[in-house]
């Protein structure tokens, strides 16, 4: 019997009359198409994260850094390893980084600010201008640029003032005694907190640091945290490709070694090394968890199957007794099996294919009929639910969804070609 024969047949048993056979072959398949599309949804989801985590942590710090290798210290000379960083083929910009106290009339809130020189950096890989929503967002001495989010909690604006205490000021008030207890320190100085003009409002679209994170000039940051002018926490490293760097960074190594020892470098990878690690193993354990959902269309299918098989008893004892082989029977339900798999996977890539483009609609609706919010901001970091789908994972998703449900038809198949013709036509 040749193999045009073997799919006619299988074709023809896959679609027979309504019956209760053609309802449950549907259910196979919708079980199927589900399975799919919720593997792709969740695949494309997961892979968005990491891609707009890797995205957004690019956008709002730097392809390396160079720390001093001793904690609380700067970097006294910042100069001779920007040069160095330049000859190596990167820009550097040297900032200060540190903790503050914020206050804006009688509320005081922790921040971090981040002070910088845009004007001797790299302005064209930091994208302060991209990224500012209202004002000129000038850094010049005494301004300051916050976040929408920084704004709207302290009901702050444009040409309004705020101040920060600094860490190091606020460390001399008090002191341990003799006794171990705090107390207040003797010949206290007294000193006044900084104020700054806002000059801009950010939106840098990352949760986490839009509500935490300031702008101020380097030089502003420098005498409010009482460090001498020209130094730096920290020295911002941007390179032409922050996914192949490996170069790079053996050779600023190895220059750092001789030129400032008591400095150290490490790329973007290696500082969000834990974060990004753990976005591959969730979705590396997403992926295997929910294939299972496909195994079980799976055996729904050998259910299907084997009710086709008892149903066509008469008509696989006739094939036999016409001299079919016991491999062309298998043959016929394996390919049953196949064409689940084949239409089912081919449904559930094109509506997971759907929700993810129309995940935020999808989304909206939801917040309107529950009346919560289903993808809150200050809980996954991103103002949207990130997604993106790669052909490799659909190729992946296809190939084991099809393979297992073509492997649902084994054991109905097997049983198909152990039927004895004549006891089987006796039977009927």
């Amino acid at each position: 019997m040749s193999i045009r024969t073997e799919l006619f047949l299988a074709w023809k048993y896959f679609k027979p009359k309504r019956s209760a056979v053609s309802i449950i072959t549907l259910i196979s398949v919708i079980g199927v198409a589900l399975g799919v599309a919720v593997l792709i949804v969740v695949l494309a989801v997961m892979t968005g994260f990491s891609s707009k985590m890797r995205e957004k942590l690019l956008d709002t710090t730097s392809h390396a850094q160079i720390r001093s290798k001793f904690s609380g210290y700067v970097i006294d000379h910042p100069e001779p390893i920007i040069k160095m960083v330049r000859e190596a083929g990167g820009q550097a910009m040297p900032v200060i980084i540190s903790p503050v106290l914020m206050q804006k009339d009688d509320a005081f809130v922790p921040k971090v600010i981040i002070g910088l020189d845009i004007k001797k950096g790299a302005p064209d890989h930091l994208k302060l201008h991209e990224v500012i929503t209202a004002g000129t967002g000038e850094l010049k001495r005494g301004n300051i640029i916050m976040s929408y989010l920084i704004a709207r909690n302290l009901r702050a604006g444009i040409g309004q003032k705020i101040l920060l205490h600094s860490p190091t000021n606020l460390a001399k008030l008090v002191k341990r005694g003799k006794n171990g207890k705090l107390e207040v320190a003797k010949n206290l100085e007294m000193y006044l907190p900084s104020e700054y003009t806002i000059t801009g409002i950010s939106n840098f679209n990352k949760y986490d640091f839009d509500r935490d994170f300031l702008f101020m000039h380097i030089d502003d940051a420098c005498e409010l945290l009482d460090l001498d002018l020209g130094v730096a926490s920290a020295i911002y490293i941007w390179v032409p490709d922050p996914f192949n760097m490996n170069g790079f960074l053996k050779k600023m190594r190895e220059n750092l070694a001789v030129q400032a020892p008591s400095t150290f470098i490490e790329s973007w990878k290696e500082i969000n090394g834990r974060l990004l690690g753990v976005l591959q193993v969730e979705k590396n354990m997403q992926f295997f968890l929910l294939i299972f959902i496909v195994l079980v269309a799976a055996f729904s299918i050998t259910n299907t199957l084997i009710t086709t098989v008892i149903q066509k008893t008469k008509e696989i004892g006739l094939l036999k007794a016409m001299g079919a082989s016991s491999g062309t029977v298998m043959r016929i339900f394996i390919l049953q099996g196949f064409f689940v798999g084949l239409i089912g996977t081919g449904a559930g890539m094109i509506l997971g294919s759907l929700v993810v483009r129309y995940r935020m609609l999808i989304l909206k609706t939801l917040r309107v009929v529950s009346g919560q919010e289903i993808f809150p901001a200050e809980m996954y970091y991103f103002n949207e639910l990130p997604a993106q789908i790669i052909m490799t994972d659909l190729v992946w998703i296809a190939l084991i969804s099809i393979v297992l449900c073509t492997f649902g038809g084994v054991i109905p198949a097997f049983r198909a070609a152990k039927l004895d013709p004549s006891r089987a036509l006796r039977y009927e």
